[in-house]
């Protein structure tokens, strides 16, 4: 994750206080709790991990944001809108780790919607993903796989604050 990213999730953009996240987080955490929203548990995941990022960063956010306007959007929308599709597919499962969904399952049949939603296959992982927009610009050369992807964002696939962990949908 970048700053970039991190702020995507909050659609917050230009010259930011730690007050102005600080107050984004406690609309998204309230807007996102499991009693208000069923996809909640899943989209706190990413908004926690992007405020855990953005408080450690608090002096470099201004510094490192992106000027071009098109690189501001609403992540956290976009992903409410992908995995409300992607708990309604039949056999699925999926899990939220950082900012990107990772989704295994029975997919084969599902192909074509996992595509319209913008999702990618991984072919050495063997499982589909869904990322923010901006990500797929930056040049990662160290392949990881995915149960060390879980260790740096906190997880081992089972329910943890930061990170993500395993739902399994049935219809």
């Amino acid at each position: 994750m970048n700053i970039q990213e991190a702020l995507n999730i909050f659609n917050l953009s230009g010259e930011l206080t730690e007050k102005d996240i600080k107050t984004t987080y406690k609309k998204l955490a309230l807007k996102y709790h499991p009693d208000r929203n069923p996809l909640g548990n899943e989209l706190m995941k990413a908004v926690n991990i992007a405020f855990d990022f953005l408080m450690a960063n608090i002096d470099k956010i201004n510094q490192f944001q992106s000027n071009n306007q098109d690189d501001h959007y609403n992540y956290s929308e976009a992903l409410e809108k992908v995995l409300t599709v992607i708990s309604g597919l039949y056999g699925v499962i999926f899990e939220v780790i950082g900012n990107w969904v990772w989704i295994s399952g029975e997919t084969r049949e599902h192909k074509d919607a996992l595509k319209e939603l913008g999702c990618k296959w991984a072919a050495k992982k063997k499982q589909w993903f869904y990322r923010p927009e901006e990500h797929k610009n930056r040049f990662n050369r160290k392949e990881h796989t995915i149960d060390e992807i879980r260790e740096m964002y906190g997880t081992n696939g089972r329910r943890k604050a930061k990170g993500g962990y395993r739902v399994e949908v049935s219809a």
